[in-house]
Formats: structure tokens, sequence, C-alpha cells
């Protein structure tokens, strides 16, 4: 992470276009064939000499050196191979704010807690939990912080769907002959340690007692690292999560996360 030194550094040479990071979000790269992310038109590509040819060197009175843009395109490059692995489902990736339409009350509320934690990371003392019927943009907004987060820190972020596939995914390293056979702790690792978690539709898993306590042993990893998490979920956990495991469970996310409904009509209708 940066310094409170650093960060006044980097304000000081990035504008306020590109809030001070030298990138700028493309909300339209797909429809004009473009990327996602580019270096700001207005303090970066000023000053860009290279014509962002790769590795971003210019040549000057016989004398090689790197671009003003090359640090920036570096990261760009960097957050681009970390994003491709987060997991982040398809139809959301590289969605940013203007891509939430607050349409209620709730919906304004979480956008407007998502986007001042996104502000003011890493300097935020607890995640998310949103819980609300399904299709009321739970899975987009959580998916838009981590994107953001991503961007705007080049760290490590991990999407999770708890679904079947993934049970079936976990339950196969445990299989002799799989691909993946003997891989269960690297990948529990991998999820307790992210930088950033979104665990999307978790809920009350009744399927069987192992699958309970993965979930469970990942909450409580994640708890004792104080690692950032963010949940979602078709259920209030205040009465979903009341009775398992003597109120852990619920205790462990009212002092991981503030926990915010998001209930209203199907937003998925409109993607």
């Amino acid at each position: 992470m940066l310094t409170k030194t650093q960060k006044n550094d980097t304000k000081s040479i990035f504008c306020s276009y590109c809030e001070h990071t030298g990138i700028v979000r493309n909300p339209h790269f797909e429809e004009i064939g473009e990327e996602p992310l580019v270096p700001c038109p207005r303090c970066v590509l000023t000053k860009c000499q290279c014509g962002g040819q790769p590795p971003y060197y210019i040549e000057k009175d016989g004398t090689i050196s790197e671009c003003y843009c090359r640090e920036i395109r570096m990261k760009i490059n960097r957050i681009k191979t970390i994003y491709l692995r987060s997991g982040i489902d398809r139809k959301y990736q590289w969605r940013f704010f203007n891509s939430f339409e607050a349409n209620s009350k709730l919906a304004s509320n979480a956008k407007n807690i998502a986007y001042d934690i996104v502000s003011k990371f890493p300097d935020v003392r607890k995640g998310l939990f949103l819980w609300g019927n399904p299709g009321t943009g739970k899975t987009l907004l959580s998916s838009i912080i981590l994107t953001e987060l991503i961007i705007r820190h080049a760290i490590e972020g991990r999407f999770i769907k708890i679904s079947r596939t993934f049970f079936n995914k976990l339950r196969a390293t445990f299989a002799e002959g799989s691909a993946t056979y003997g891989t269960a702790q690297e990948i529990e690792y991998e999820l307790e340690n992210a930088d950033v978690l979104v665990v999307d539709d978790f809920g009350v898993q009744r399927d069987s007692p192992w699958e309970q306590e993965t979930l469970y042993n990942l909450v409580d990893a994640r708890y004792e690292a104080e690692k950032f998490t963010i949940f979602t979920s078709n259920v209030d956990p205040h009465r979903a999560f009341a009775d398992i495991a003597g109120g852990r469970v619920l205790s462990r996310i009212k002092e991981m996360c503030t926990i915010l409904e998001l209930s209203g009509p199907d937003y998925r209708e409109k993607l």
C-alpha cells in the first residue's frame, strides 16, 4: 500500500480528471473496440512521446530513457493481469459506478457507502454484507467495488459465487486422478488471504455439514486475518444466521461488515 507521503506525491503529479491516479475508465470500450482502462488524456498522454508503443521508451540525443507514460501503462498491464484472475462473472466485468442505477433509497444509500469505501480504502474498518431479494444489484455493486479497488490499488482480489459448481470444484481436489487433486489447501489459502474477497450468494447452506463448515471456516479465517470482505445474500443475516454455530457466524459478520439491505425491483431485467 502507498504511504501518506506517496499518496500526496501522486496527487501532485496527476490531475483531478483521473482522480489523481493517472488512469481513466472507459465505460464504452466494448462498443468502440477500445481498452477498458487508458492513461489519463489530460495529465499523462499530453506528456507521452512514445506513442503508446511497448516497451514505452524514447530516444533523445542518443540516450534511451523511459517515456513519461511508461509507469502508468505498466500499471494498467499489471491491473489487467490481476483482473483476469479475479473471477468476476463476465457480464459484470469492467463495470463502474455509472453502471449502477440507484432506483430506490436503499440502492442510493448502498451506492454512496460503496463509493465511500472505494475512496477511503485501505483506511476502512469494515467490509459489506449486502442482502435483499434476487435481482436488486447486489452482485453488480459488489463487482464494481472489487473492480475499482483493483484498478486503484493493483491489489489481489477474488470473486467467488457460492454454488454447486464451486463446491464440486472443491470436492474434485480430493479425488485422485483429478487435475486439481491435492490443491484444496492452496485454494483455501488463496481465498482466506486475498486482499479483497467477494462472496456472492452467501446463505444458509443446508446441503451438507461439510459445505457449512467450509464456508464458516472461510468466514472465521477472514475475520481473524482482518481481511476486507464483501458478502451478498438473498437472506437477512439477522434472522438466517442467528442460531447457526451458537450465533458465532452472525457475530463475526456484524464485526466484519456493515450490513445493508438492498431490496427492490429486479435489476437484471435492465442488463
